[in-house]
C-alpha cells in the first residue's frame, strides 16, 4: 500500500516534468506579427523607385505559422512561413503600372536560445535569415519616348520586390508563449538602382500549440 501511494504521487510529477521538457522535441506554433515603418539611411527612401513604395510595402500585420526543434532544453533550430495581404505595385506618375494588392509570403530559418535568468519565463534570442516578398510578381511597362519628349512606345517585364534579410530578435518566453521584439536587416533589394540596406522594427507573438 505505501508503494502505490508512492507511485501515486511520483508518477504526476514525473509527467509534469516530461510535458516541461523540450529537449529532442518538435514544438508546432502559430503567432502574429507586426512589421513597423522601415528606417532608412538619410534620404534613401526618396530615391526609390517609382513603382513601389517601400515603406508602405515592408509594414504592417503579418501571420506565422512555424516549427521548432530543441536539441537541448535551451537550443533550438526553427523554420516559420508567413504570409500577409499588402500592396504589391503603385504608381507615381501616369507611366507606371497601376496599384495591385495580394498575398505575399516569407520564409524564415532562425536559431534560438533560452537564457533560463527569471524566477518564471526565460530570456529569448534569435538570429536567422529570412526570405521576403515572394509572390510580389507585377508586370511593369516603361514607356519609349522620342525626342520631343512624347511618348511612342512602351516595353514590358515581369519583375518582383524578393528580398533576403538578416533577422534579429530578443523577447520573453513563459509557458507556450513568446513576445519578441527584433529587426529585419535588408541583404538586396530591387527598390534602388544602387545597393542600399534598410532596417525593419517589428513586434510579435507566438503560441505553442502542438509537441511531438
Amino acid at each position: 500500500m505505501k508503494k502505490a501511494l508512492i507511485l501515486l504521487f511520483l508518477i504526476p510529477l514525473y509527467l509534469t516534468a516530461q510535458n516541461n521538457t523540450r529537449e529532442k522535441s518538435f514544438f508546432l506554433n502559430l503567432g502574429a506579427e507586426f512589421r513597423i515603418t522601415p528606417i532608412h539611411k538619410s534620404g534613401d527612401q526618396a530615391i526609390a523607385t517609382n513603382f513601389i513604395n517601400p515603406d508602405l510595402q515592408n509594414s504592417g500585420p503579418v501571420l506565422n505559422i512555424g516549427v521548432d526543434y530543441y536539441f537541448t532544453q535551451n537550443f533550438s533550430i526553427g523554420f516559420k512561413s508567413s504570409v500577409r495581404y499588402d500592396l504589391i505595385t503603385t504608381y507615381i506618375d501616369e507611366t507606371a503600372s497601376e496599384t495591385e494588392r495580394g498575398l505575399m509570403f516569407g520564409y524564415h530559418f532562425n536559431l534560438s536560445y533560452h537564457f533560463q535568468i527569471f524566477k518564471k519565463g526565460d530570456l529569448l534570442v534569435n538570429a536567422g535569415l529570412s526570405l521576403l516578398n515572394r509572390n510580389s510578381e507585377y508586370m511593369r511597362t516603361d514607356a519609349i519616348f522620342n525626342e520631343e519628349g512624347e511618348v511612342v512606345d512602351s516595353t514590358t517585364s515581369m519583375e518582383n520586390y524578393n528580398f533576403s534579410a538578416n533577422k534579429v530578435s530578443v523577447g520573453y518566453g513563459k509557458g507556450k508563449s513568446k513576445i519578441m521584439m527584433g529587426i529585419y536587416i535588408s541583404r538586396n533589394t530591387k527598390y534602388f538602382d544602387k545597393k542600399k540596406t534598410f532596417i525593419v522594427p517589428f513586434i510579435s507573438y507566438s503560441f505553442d500549440i502542438v509537441k511531438f
